[in-house]
């Protein structure tokens, strides 16, 4: 028997390509098997097999063009930021279309372009974040977690690896950047007009004026801020009247949607990220803020008046009420002093063991003021200590340096005026953004949730090509 060469088993180019047609083939060879199969004992089922070959022709197509692919697979989270209870089938389906979708991309990028991938410190923190979240079910097995929570907790994470092919969009695509601000604002608009939807719901259910004053949608408030503070950005540097009316109404949609959630703790990382925007910008720009912030606080009721007639009057003054209270909700708020104390109880849980962490999915047990009994959960509240919990002192601090480092980014693009505009404004968006959720992260776990996840990796994604962008030099040949 012929032995094969060395050079067939390389991972050259030349042979990953061959190795994918190879293994394509296989696949074809395969459905047309099962085909045969259910053709001869199961024909009920040949319309999902036939269903199942369109979405294959799909992904086909899809992975023959990258740009469009990630713009597919971005726009698409929406179909998994509602939470229902149980895992859903668009969940499954999702899941797999990014684990393939991430899988492709490094291989390809890594085997068949020979591309470098780590390019910078942030992303070689991000990388080693993400191979010690690898590892850390050998930590639950170790502390007797659960491996179903790992796997919903890995999923989420798995998000903050958008960064590398977001960034890749965005410095080697002409129209990168804007596509991204694109897909930011149909995840923003699509979640703020599901919220007036479900407001609405609530609003014709009630049947006392308590309830619509205690109405609230808490769904989803990081997909609403974040476009919030982005289309903020973007509106203030927006230099032609046309762009500016339609920007204007997506950041009033999107800022109408933050507000009826009545979370504190996003209202408060909006001020913050506006408020990073005002200390970066010079004094033309802070009198425009302020001039757009007065219209839109005008816009704001208008558009109370067309979706909730009536209710404007009894909702304004409960959301005024709802904010009046933040100085006072750290010592009169139960659900927030609960949080505190969940926080205080999981400190001691990480101070007997701050190296290493227990892992994912291993519970901890408290006391729960507000239902009065003992909880044991997985869930942290606050970010920062879920993240050094669960993946100790190292895990920590190598995704605050990821974090803040790609924010800093951000604020290096902007600061280079010689860079085209597009690149300095997506970068003080992007960093604005990521600056708010600093705040927000110590009562709302962002490295939990995949809305909240995604909606990081795609912010860190956009700051650092936006970067890139902004330095970028052509080579002279």
């Amino acid at each position: 028997m012929k032995l094969l060469s060395s050079a067939r088993l390389s991972l050259t180019p030349e042979a990953f390509r061959r190795w994918g047609n190879l293994a394509l083939g296989g696949a074809l060879a395969f459905g047309l098997l099962v085909l045969l199969l259910l053709t001869w004992r199961a024909p009920d089922l040949l319309p999902g097999f036939a269903l199942l070959l369109l979405a294959g022709a799909g992904a086909w197509y899809l992975f023959q063009r990258p740009l469009l692919n990630l713009l597919v697979l971005l726009a698409a989270s929406v179909a998994i930021s509602d939470y229902e209870a149980g895992i859903q089938l668009a969940e499954v389906l999702y899941g797999l279309y990014l684990a393939a979708f991430l899988a492709h991309w490094f291989l390809t990028r890594r085997f068949l372009y020979r591309e470098q991938i780590l390019h910078t410190t942030e992303e070689k923190a991000l990388m080693l974040f993400l191979a010690l979240a690898a590892c850390s079910p050998a930590l639950t097995f170790l502390f007797g977690g659960r491996f179903s929570g790992v796997m919903s907790e890995a999923f989420a994470l798995s998000m903050l690896a958008l960064y590398f092919p977001v960034k890749e969009a965005c410095l080697r695509h002409r129209h990168g950047l804007l596509m991204i601000l694109l897909v930011i604002g149909w995840i923003g608009l699509f979640t703020a007009l599901r919220n007036f939807m479900h407001y609405q719901e609530i609003l014709l259910k009630a049947t006392q004026a308590w309830q619509v004053a205690r109405g609230r949608v808490a769904t989803n408030d990081s997909l609403v801020m974040a476009p919030s503070v982005v289309f903020l950005v973007v509106l203030i540097f927006a230099r032609q009247w046309r762009h500016r009316v339609v920007l204007l109404g997506a950041f009033l949609t999107f800022f109408a949607g933050l507000l009826l959630t009545q979370s504190r703790g996003y209202w408060v990382a909006f001020l913050l990220g506006a408020l990073v925007l005002f200390l970066l910008v010079d004094r033309r720009y802070k009198t425009r803020l302020v001039l757009l912030g007065l219209a839109g606080l005008a816009s704001v009721l208008l558009i109370g008046f067309v979706f909730f007639g009536d209710y404007v009057t009894l909702i304004g003054a409960s959301l005024l009420k709802r904010f009046a209270s933040l100085g006072t909700a750290a010592s009169r708020d139960l659900s927030l002093i609960n949080r505190f104390y969940e926080s205080k109880v999981v400190l001691g849980y990480i101070l007997e063991n701050p190296v290493l962490g227990y892992g994912m999915g291993v519970s901890y047990y408290f006391y729960d003021l507000t239902s009065d009994t003992t909880r044991v959960d997985t869930f942290i509240h606050n970010g920062y200590l879920a993240l050094w919990y669960k993946f100790g002192v190292c895990g920590l601090a190598l995704a605050l340096f990821f974090w803040l480092r790609t924010a800093w980014r951000g604020v290096q693009a902007f600061r280079l005026r010689e860079a085209p505009a597009l690149p300095r404004v997506c970068g003080l968006a992007a960093a604005a953004t990521l600056a708010a959720f600093t705040v927000s992260t110590l009562t709302s776990n962002p490295f939990y949730l995949n809305d909240t996840t995604f909606i990081l990796g795609v912010l860190t994604g956009l700051a650092g090509g936006a970067y890139a962008r902004a330095t970028y030099r052509p080579r002279k040949t």
